[in-house]
């Protein structure tokens, strides 16, 4: 189930930028050998779009190497404490190692049997002679028998996603036999027995994620090509405001492509053994950033204000959370690095900080499960106990990736109360829009607006 992709060579372009870049993160940095700033320069749509790719996302393994051979732990805890309310270590049941799980797969896979497609195919019927937009799918209008196998291991899937490993995969859905208007209603109708109800993507219910042909019209892309829509690997992070996130797999690439999967845990216990200093950072409540790429509305909201407005920058929030002896992570790594050019309210990024995003993937790369999904198969993980990345792919005329996105609610889990409020906010309202393939609409965040504007049926 596992598998290894040759890394894509980069262009010379990305290569120059990303040297500069590697020089400036280490120039000194006493007051009187500050390099003078360049005045910014208002950039063209164009020159836009080619600055996106010239960002530092993408994190520096010789950096992260060279740090930690170069780094010396205090020899007395009291030197090196941890962060005031986290524990020394974590033991939940989502802790574990992806390279020990792997061989395990009966302790996250589901198989779906003839019976279980069958009663998928009768819950289908059903809503379909119901004449319902498809924001009315939940599990009074996608009916699964309560005393069926199929119910059962909907349910055991839950657990396990709350409570349990984090995850569960569910495998073999006869995709191919479905049009896509099927393919959707009976995802969401799976989704529906797995959170608590589907929490907006911008104005999209589902999101499509596969590469997007070259030859589509500006007018019919997003504006900006973010990296799930691209084939490039994905670093490890979490979604939104997302208590859970569904996907389902409706084709799959030629090569690569494989879904990463690692424990927020494992990662935890492995910095408070190994490096507290990264710990510490990542726990300051002063992580600033620009959430979204397009406008002053899609800004994140400050934490804690009273006010609505949504065009207010993070006042800083930590990305991980200590609730009641666990931790959780709510962190993404793009937003601090900007989308196109970097907004003149939020601060560049200090290098602590810079090596701490690094710390967090190459930490939880050591402990990735690789999972090969296949058509028809469906994925769900708990989105603040489990991170998830991606391998780079290539797609072919016969075969091309391409998954569906759906975020649920997850009301079991925890929170602390910054993210509490947050997610309130964010995830107020319903989406509309039930888009039928990847270009099917222009850009599915747009502003954040009154939940009441927002609360129609949404129809295809």
């Amino acid at each position: 189930m596992t598998a290894v992709l040759p890394a894509t060579e980069p262009s010379s372009l990305i290569d120059q930028f990303k040297q500069l870049e590697f020089n400036h993160r280490h120039l000194p940095t006493d007051a009187n050998s500050q390099p003078k700033q360049p005045e910014k320069k208002k950039l063209s749509e164009e020159e836009k779009r080619k600055k996106i790719f010239e960002t530092g996302y993408e994190p520096s393994l010789e950096w992260w190497t060279r740090n930690q051979a170069e780094y010396v732990k205090p020899a007395d805890a009291k030197d090196d404490p941890l962060p005031a309310g986290f524990p020394e270590k974590v033991q939940p049941a989502s802790l574990w190692d992806g390279q020990e799980l792997i061989n395990h797969p009966e302790r996250f896979l589901y198989k779906f049997t003839d019976e279980d497609v069958s009663l998928l195919n009768g819950a289908y019927d059903h809503f379909t002679s119901l004449s319902l937009p498809n924001n009315k799918i939940d599990r009074n209008t996608f009916p699964i028998p309560v005393e069926s196998e199929l119910f059962k291991a909907l349910a055991h899937a839950t657990q396990e996603i709350k409570t349990g490993l984090g995850f569960r995969v569910l495998r073999g859905l006869p995709v191919d036999d479905w049009d896509r208007k099927k393919q959707i209603v009976v995802f969401a109708g799976i989704a529906a027995y797995i959170g608590s109800r589907r929490i907006k993507q911008g104005t999209q219910n589902i999101v499509h994620l596969r590469v997007r042909p070259a030859a589509i019209k500006v007018s019919q892309r997003t504006c900006i090509n973010q990296k799930p829509m691209t084939n490039s690997s994905l670093l490890f992070h979490n979604d939104g405001s997302a208590g859970i996130v569904g996907l389902i797999t409706l084709g799959v690439a030629e090569k690569g492509g494989l879904s990463q999967l690692s424990s927020v845990a494992a990662t935890y216990n492995d910095l408070a053994a190994n490096r507290r200093d990264i710990l510490r950072e990542i726990t300051k409540d002063n992580w600033v950033n620009k959430q979204f790429p397009e406008g002053d509305s899609t800004r994140q909201v400050r934490l804690g204000a009273d006010s609505h407005d949504p065009t207010l920058m993070s006042a800083g929030k930590p990305l991980w959370f200590s609730v009641n002896g666990n931790v959780i992570s709510n962190y993404s790594r793009r937003p601090y690095f900007g989308f196109y050019e970097v907004d003149a309210v939020v601060p560049p990024l200090p290098e602590e900080k810079h090596l701490a995003l690094d710390a967090i993937h190459f930490t939880a790369e050591k402990y990735r499960l690789d999972l090969n999904l296949e058509k028809g198969d469906l994925e769900f993980f708990n989105n603040l106990t489990v991170f998830h990345a991606r391998d780079a792919s290539e797609d072919s005329e016969k075969n091309q990736r391409h998954l569906l996105r759906v975020w649920l609610e997850n009301k079991d889990q925890e929170l602390p109360s910054e993210l509490e409020a947050l997610y309130e906010r964010l995830n107020a309202g319903k989406a509309t829009e039930w888009p039928l393939e990847a270009w099917s609409s222009v850009d599915p965040f747009v502003k954040i607006g009154d939940a009441k504007e927002e609360a129609g049926d949404g129809v295809y």
